[in-house]
């Protein structure tokens, strides 16, 4: 029986010392098959536990190119019954971090945090071309829990200075868009931070639609000045306000 132990005992060593060995190439291949190349790693070095490598992200609006991704286990939340890795991720403009977690529920994200500027995304949302906007993104999620059946948490996002091509009035302000999910459904509220744009709503997103209903003003100062911007906005109201409306269906 002493024997058997020990063998027994050698052998799941041997299996734990394999793994930590994993080397990160090998990840890197898993994942862009597991991904049909939405995911693409290059230059992957390091191991399965602490490696880094350059990633290709395939987004709704176009690539997302990040010139370092780093990601180092973290041993202490498997107490928690999470298998997690401290990940961050640089490219020109854009810096961010954050934990990604596999629990037995689900997934999770948290203590996470982007700052980039406007132009550096702004490519993945070709629509926004000839708007060119301008300014700094500021985003932080303390956590974000989801599975098959919906998502839970909350996270924030604020555009500072904003700015764009077809208004002479530079900033716009800052604003700020929360997202609070409980469930099957994610409510989404924006406000203005400070600026001469107004701009305020509500709305949700959910499996089948994302809704939004706001209105949007501007400081008398600039009204005249705003006037141009505002009417690609949305219709004005008898109180002088635009309403915004956004229905898509997904």
């Amino acid at each position: 029986m002493r024997a058997r132990a020990i063998a027994i005992t050698a052998a799941a060593a041997y299996a734990v010392f394999l793994v930590a060995l994993v080397p990160a190439s090998f990840v890197a291949e898993r994942v862009s098959n597991a991904t049909q190349g939405r995911v693409a790693l290059a230059n992957a070095g390091g191991t399965l536990w602490h490696g880094s490598a350059r990633i290709r992200l395939a987004l709704a609006g176009g690539w997302l190119d990040l010139d370092a991704f780093e990601w180092r286990f973290d041993p202490a939340r498997l107490v928690a019954g999470r298998l997690a890795f401290d990940v961050k991720a640089t490219a020109p403009g854009l810096d961010a971090q954050g934990q990604v977690a596999r629990a037995f529920s689900g997934w999770e994200f948290r203590d996470a945090a982007l700052r980039a500027t406007v132009a550096s995304l702004a490519t993945l949302a070709p629509v926004t071309a000839r708007w060119r906007p301008e300014g700094r993104l500021v985003a932080t999620t303390p956590l974000w829990q989801w599975n098959e059946r919906g998502a839970r948490g909350e996270a924030a996002i604020e555009w500072r200075e904003a700015a764009v091509s077809l208004s002479e009035v530079k900033p716009l302000g800052s604003f700020r868009a929360i997202a609070t999910a409980d469930g099957a459904n994610t409510q989404l509220a924006v406000t203005t931070i400070d600026g001469p744009l107004q701009v305020s709503g509500r709305g949700s997103a959910g499996p089948a639609q994302i809704a939004f209903s706001g209105e949007a003003r501007a400081e008398a100062a600039v009204a005249k000045a705003l006037e141009p911007l505002l009417d690609l906005m949305g219709p004005r109201r008898p109180d002088g306000a635009r309403s915004l409306e956004l229905r898509i269906a997904m």
